[in-house]
């Protein structure tokens, strides 16, 4: 009887282990089918935006444009507008003024903020991560135009609308040539 029992349980766990390998190697194929010889993939992900033709949205300095993202409910080219003197928060807590939904991002994974004329980018002590231009940042930083921040597999680009104004002397290398 305990023959007859343990002959079962081990066809069942070759079974098992049949439909395990088979499933792997289907996952395999699918991804070797979209993958061209040199290295690019064939699937349709979400087209890059232009962030240089996006229109200042009003009473904003600055924004956050969506460039690559999977999450439904953050699709790419999104702007959310970035004011001085506001905080801006991301992840995915109810609290957040952009909600995240993928698993790579925190409760409160970070936040951008407007103070003296410049924009900062804040991790708020999130597992895994938040990068500016690819680097894992740790304390805030000041981001500058065009400044690309990584959350998980949402991508987005700082876009700096208006500046300080400009100081009156037109001395040395900002001099401005004259016409003759």
């Amino acid at each position: 009887m305990i023959d007859l029992l343990l002959t079962v349980f081990r066809y069942i766990f070759l079974l098992i282990l049949f439909v395990f390998i088979f499933q792997l190697i289907k996952m395999v194929f699918r991804d070797i089918k979209h993958v061209q010889p040199g290295g690019a993939s064939l699937r349709a992900g979400p087209a890059e935006i232009a962030v240089q033709d996006l229109a200042p949205l009003p009473g904003a300095a600055a924004g956050l444009a969506v460039l690559v993202s999977s999450d439904p409910g953050l699709p790419s080219g999104n702007v959310y507008p970035l004011k001085s003197g506001e905080e801006l928060t991301l992840g995915r807590g109810g609290r957040n003024d952009i909600f995240l939904t993928g698993p790579y991002s925190s409760v409160e994974h970070a936040a951008f903020f407007g103070k003296d004329g410049q924009f900062w980018l804040e991790d708020r002590g999130s597992k895994n991560g938040t990068y500016l231009n690819d680097i894992r940042i740790d304390k805030p930083t000041v981001l500058a135009d065009g400044d690309r921040i990584k959350i998980g597999d949402v991508t987005m680009q700082f876009v700096r609308w208006s500046y300080e104004v400009e100081s009156g002397n037109r001395s040395g290398p900002y001099k401005e040539a004259k016409r003759g």
